[in-house]
C-alpha cells in the first residue's frame, strides 16, 4: 500500500477551496451533470462534488478511506442539507454489494488508488449492466508534459498522499470493459502541473 502524508488531508481542505474557485468548479459541475439514478462516490475527499449532485440521483453513498476526510464531507453535507451514506472502505474492496448502483463517480481519485485496475473491476461489480462511470480525472498528458510527469511521479506521489500525475487512465478504463465514448479530454486548463490535463465525461459499462 503507498505510504500517506498524515497532513495531506488538512493541506488538501484548507487548498482545495481555493483551486475550486479558480478552476475546479465549473469541471466539477460538468462532469457530475451525468450522474443518475442510485449514486455512489468513491474517493469522496472532504465532499467538494456533493455540492454539485444533479437532481437525476435519488440516493448518494460514498467511500472513503481517510477518516479526517470522511469527517469533513460529512459535516458539508449536514450544512448542504444533502442524505449521504459515508461509509470507510477503498477502491479495490468497495463494501457494497453487485449491482447496487446506476453511477459511480469517480472525482481526482483514479490518480491515487493503489490498483487502478483492481478498482474499476470492483466499479463493475457494483454497477448495474449499462451503468455509468462518472468521471472527472487529470491524466499523463503527451510529449514534454508527460515525460515532466513521469520524472517527477515518485516525489509527487509522496507529497500529495500517493497522487500519480502520469497515468494513463482513459486506456485503465477501456482496458476495464467500458465504452469511454462519452469521456473527453481537456489538454490545456488553469491547473497547474503535473496536474493536468483532465478527462471528463462519462464511460459505460457494456453489457
Amino acid at each position: 500500500m503507498t505510504r500517506r502524508n498524515p497532513l495531506f488531508p488538512y493541506v488538501y481542505r484548507i487548498g482545495m477551496p481555493i483551486f475550486d474557485r479558480l478552476f475546479y468548479c465549473r469541471y466539477r459541475r460538468a462532469a457530475i451533470t451525468h450522474a443518475t439514478g442510485r449514486l455512489l462516490m468513491i474517493g469522496l475527499g472532504p465532499g467538494a462534488d456533493l455540492k454539485y449532485v444533479p437532481p437525476a440521483v435519488t440516493s448518494v453513498a460514498a467511500v472513503e478511506p481517510v477518516a479526517a476526510f470522511r469527517r469533513m464531507a460529512a459535516r458539508l453535507a449536514r450544512h448542504c442539507g444533502i442524505a449521504v451514506d459515508i461509509v470507510d472502505g477503498q477502491g479495490e474492496s468497495i463494501p457494497f454489494p453487485d449491482n447496487s448502483f446506476d453511477s459511480v463517480h469517480v472525482g481526482l481519485v483514479l490518480c491515487s488508488v493503489d490498483d487502478v485496475a483492481a478498482t474499476l473491476d470492483e466499479i463493475r461489480r457494483v454497477l448495474v449492466p449499462g451503468g455509468r462511470l462518472v468521471v472527472l480525472e487529470h491524466v499523463r498528458g503527451e510529449g514534454a508534459m508527460g515525460r515532466f510527469q513521469d520524472m517527477i511521479a515518485k516525489p509527487w506521489s509522496w507529497i500529495s498522499s500517493g497522487c500519480h500525475p502520469n497515468r494513463r487512465t482513459i486506456d485503465a478504463i477501456a482496458a476495464a470493459g467500458f465504452d469511454t465514448s462519452g469521456l473527453r479530454s481537456i489538454p490545456r486548463t488553469l491547473v497547474p502541473p503535473p496536474c493536468t490535463p483532465h478527462l471528463q465525461g462519462f464511460a459505460t459499462l457494456l453489457k
